[in-house]
């Protein structure tokens, strides 16, 4: 019976501290949202991009090689 006691006071010690801890978690705004968004999609875009360019050249190169 202690063995059960003291398994449900860690539990609820848990989700206590689990509470705390969620309370101090700043969530963004809207707008600090959108702007982070905006940055990945901008990054996304940059990367791709850059990419396809990498990408074009060394197939280009290739056959040159191949021919």
């Amino acid at each position: 019976m202690d063995r059960l006691k003291s398994y449900l006071n860690q539990g609820v010690n848990f989700f206590k501290e689990a509470w705390t801890e969620l309370s101090k978690v700043h969530y963004p705004s809207p707008k600090e949202t959108m702007q982070a968004t905006i940055v990945v999609i901008g990054l996304t875009i940059v990367m791709s991009v850059w990419l396809g360019v990498i990408d074009f050249f060394a197939v280009r190169g290739v056959q040159m090689l191949l021919r």
